[in-house]
């Protein structure tokens, strides 16, 4: 296997590194995945910048012997890390979950028009996770840190740092900040001065999938490579994903359920509709953008149903075995999965989630079916948002835990009324990195995609017989979210 090109792969996410090997067409040889341990305080959540480095190098012990002619990365958002001249760190990371900057988020919102804001950056609103409200905490209650601070890094900078020794960013990954101009892709004067935070203290921009330094001689000792291997700017690991399994093709929708539930489409003409702020990323594409309708808590409700009010040595194969007793529709019993507030179809940050249309009758295979469905129906609603943003959406490809189960993937699509795929690449976000490094690197032309990554997997065909339950149970679902939503708006 050393005699070809290979690409490694950094996949850093909220709690584990995947370090993935492909080959120069794109087949995926090898992935390797190391967890690592987050620290919690109240609302802080931080991790420590060395165990991202460590979980790397283990990742990288665990890979087949292999010709490593490029090194791509794609990371979580938001994530930030203050550094010295030096570029050490100088505390440990600030990890995109943690909402320490409420105060700082309230006032960057009173100073910011709403609209504008939304316009310039994408983002619906702004929130103590985003690293603009950081930055504002970082200076206003971290001097001696922030005195101290030569350069504001997100994790993927931060990592590439300790590959190269160079400093850079790129759009992709910049466009969940609060600070850059998705219009223009550079840094919003604006938001950085209302932060107080000057644009010396944050990276030079590069475009995603550009050269960004080689493997210094310390990194390589470190992970056991080669010194001298180029290293190549990525795109978040959404972006990243959506590269890799769309092939370039019109009407392709990336879904992803795991803890949330993201559905991803790109478009070259981003525009607002009347009264909901949709968030828009900046692509790694030149000139273009995604559309990212958000559920916050798909996955995580069955993780919750599943720990709450299952009973021990069931597992969810048990779940799904259950829930197929009962039939399509449920009878009547529908579940809104908002256990963590509503960004999509309308921002309702007080929304809680509902279990509605028990009677004696129901039974734990209903409530598990029920929430199964509404992820469904939530699909089915971010579709149609999808629709009347002028996204036409002929194909669905989806990732992440929801994936793996049969009768999940089933039942969405029925819902949908679309077929549905679970691409044969299991690794999408480190496949669209490797894409970006082989682009890069001349490997594979810029702009084409490689067969390996149009492999089909599992394809779930919706099954026209269930269309009159599921538009019923769909209509059943919509008027009770618009029944509720006067509640919501009264918390």
């Amino acid at each position: 296997m050393s005699g070809g090109a290979h690409i490694l792969v950094f996949d850093v996410g909220t709690s584990a590194v995947k370090t993935a090997l492909f080959d120069a067409a794109l087949r995926q040889v090898a992935v390797a995945v190391r967890e690592y341990p987050l620290q919690t305080r109240g609302v802080c959540v931080e991790a420590r910048p060395d165990d991202y480095l460590a979980a790397m190098q283990s990742g990288v012990a665990a890979m087949p012997a292999a010709r490593i002619v490029a090194i791509g990365m794609t990371t979580q958002g938001e994530t930030l890390i203050p550094v010295d001249a030096r570029g050490t760190s100088l505390t440990d990371a600030i990890v995109w979950l943690d909402a320490r900057a409420q105060s700082e988020a309230r006032r960057l919102a009173s100073a910011l028009d709403a609209q504008a804001f939304y316009e310039t950056t994408g983002l619906p609103e702004i929130t103590p996770t985003l690293p603009l409200a950081k930055l504002l905490f970082l200076r206003e209650r971290m001097e001696g840190i922030y005195r101290r601070t030569a350069h504001l890094l997100l994790l993927e900078d931060y990592l590439r740092w300790r590959l190269t020794g160079r400093i850079a960013t790129h759009a992709s990954l910049l466009t969940s900040t609060g600070y850059l101009d998705i219009r223009t892709g550079d840094y919003w004067a604006a938001a950085l001065s209302l932060a107080g935070v000057p644009e010396s203290h944050l990276p030079p921009i590069l475009p995603s999938g550009a050269p960004a330094g080689q493997l210094t001689a310390q990194a390589a000792l470190r992970l056991g490579l080669p010194s001298g291997i180029p290293v190549y700017t990525g795109a978040m690991d959404q972006t990243a994903a959506l590269l890799a399994v769309t092939g370039g093709r019109a009407g392709t929708v990336c879904e992803t359920v795991g803890t949330a539930h993201v559905v991803a489409a790109a478009t070259g003409a981003p525009r607002a509709l009347p009264g909901h702020r949709v968030t828009v990323y900046r692509h790694a594409l030149p000139g273009e953008y995604l559309y990212l309708p958000i559920g916050n808590t798909a996955g995580m409700s069955l993780k919750w149903f599943h720990r709450e009010f299952w009973r021990p040595a069931e597992d969810y194969a048990a779940l799904d075995a259950l829930a197929a007793s009962v039939p399509a529709g449920c009878e009547g019993v529908t579940f809104l999965p908002f256990l963590s507030g509503c960004v999509d179809p309308e921002c309702l940050p007080d929304a809680t989630a509902c279990l509605f249309g028990l009677r004696l009758s129901s039974t734990r295979a209903h409530a598990a079916r029920a929430v199964l469905e509404s992820t469904g129906y939530e699909l089915r609603q971010f579709l149609s948002l999808l629709d009347s943003l002028g996204c036409k959406t002929d194909r669905v490809v989806s990732l992440g835990g929801g994936a793996r189960s049969e009768l999940w993937m089933q039942i969405r699509a029925d819902i949908a009324g679309l077929s549905l795929e679970a691409p044969a690449v299991t690794e999408a976000a480190a496949a669209g990195a490797a894409l970006l490094a082989a682009w890069g690197a001349g490997l594979v032309p810029p702009g084409a995609y490689p067969p390996a990554l149009a492999q089909a997997g599992r394809r779930f065909v919706p099954d026209p017989s269930l269309k009159a339950a599921y538009d019923a149970g769909f209509a059943r679902y919509t008027a009770l979210f618009h029944a509720l939503r006067p509640l919501y708006a009264e918390r």
